[in-house]
């Protein structure tokens, strides 16, 4: 009896050890911190080589490094970055997929009848970097903002930018037809860098741009006429701010980071704080400015209020130059 029992025991034990492991393991992976050993998508609703993107890829870098995670850049234009976010307003509200998106977040809301999403079903992570709106021109022409004007109280200004409903196009639209009070014709390219060539060519009177200009003004090749800043910018310290030239206006296209609306706070705050601590070290500081971008340390409630007020903002703007796209 004592033999079987023995035999019994040293049956059964490997079979309840790999129970007792089968038990344990889901509760173990469970708390391994997040992001634990999935891949992180940054769901960028624009194409490469753009202004979310670019900052995208330098986040993914970086926050690769900082968790020991694998995160990737998942490009997905169209409809001026509404299927992206549509895309990431319904996939599950687990942090696996962050939306980077810019302005055109705010833009759309008024601009499009049918976005594809609602605005409440993503929440901001964070808003960590702009990009004054500014308009230049060839350097043949009126080299002040008050001069160029003048030249065409009586004529209309035809300004160039990347596409219909960018913000570049809604800030210089609204600026000349409601401040400035001329005539405009806005002339949309397929991508920043043909409008600013055609500005360059002299094809046409301005080119509206919030990230494109910088080495043409500083290399002589445009005169920057004004920034859309509270301040000069770093990238081009020699264009004034409208402010500075006589007009009250402001106006920058941001970048922003989303998550779906139900992604747990602490997930959320992740993220905020990881990439804040990013954004201070001194080489990613350098290589953003360098990028032309200006930074910004705004905490999750910051970040949310700030997006509310640009909804108004640009909402504003879109309205007072009759824009809209009916889809």
């Amino acid at each position: 009896m004592e033999k079987a029992c023995l035999w019994s025991v040293t049956r059964v034990t490997p079979v309840l050890a790999l129970v007792g492991a089968m038990l344990v393991s889901p509760a173990m992976a469970q708390t391994k911190p997040f992001p634990g050993d999935r891949t992180i998508s940054l769901v960028v609703g624009f194409a490469p080589g753009g202004f979310a993107d670019s900052f995208a890829r330098v986040i993914a870098d970086e926050l690769g490094r900082k968790w020991n995670a694998t995160v990737i850049v998942e490009n997905n234009a169209g409809a001026g970055g509404n299927i992206a976010t549509a895309n990431v307003a319904s996939r599950a509200a687990d942090g696996y997929r962050v939306l980077v998106t810019t302005t055109a977040i705010a833009i759309n809301s008024t601009l499009y009848v049918k976005p594809g999403y609602n605005l409440n079903d993503l929440t901001p992570v964070a808003v960590p970097v702009s990009s004054a709106e500014s308009i230049a021109t060839n350097p043949s022409r009126p080299k002040s903002l008050k001069a160029f004007l003048e030249a065409f109280k009586d004529k209309e200004v035809s300004f160039a930018t990347a596409g219909v409903g960018s913000g570049s196009h809604i800030a210089a639209e609204y600026f000349l037809k409601n401040i400035a009070k001329v005539k405009a014709l806005h002339v949309p390219f397929r991508g920043g860098n043909l409008s600013v060539q055609a500005a360059v060519g002299n094809q046409v009177d301005l080119v509206a741009s919030s990230f494109g200009v910088a080495a043409q003004v500083n290399d002589g090749k445009l005169t920057g006429l004004a920034v859309g800043s509270a301040a000069r910018v770093p990238s081009m310290p020699s264009v004034p701010t409208y402010t500075e030239s006589g007009y009250p206006f402001q106006a920058e296209s941001w970048v922003g980071l989303f998550v779906p609306a139900k992604t747990p706070a602490d997930i959320i705050q992740k993220y905020n704080a990881s990439i804040l601590e990013i954004m201070a070290d001194p080489s990613v500081k350098a290589k953003l400015t360098s990028m032309g971008f200006q930074q910004h340390r705004r905490t999750v409630e910051e970040s949310t209020d700030y997006v509310k007020d640009e909804v108004v903002k640009w909402g504003t703007m879109v309205k007072a130059i009759d824009l809209k796209v009916d889809q």
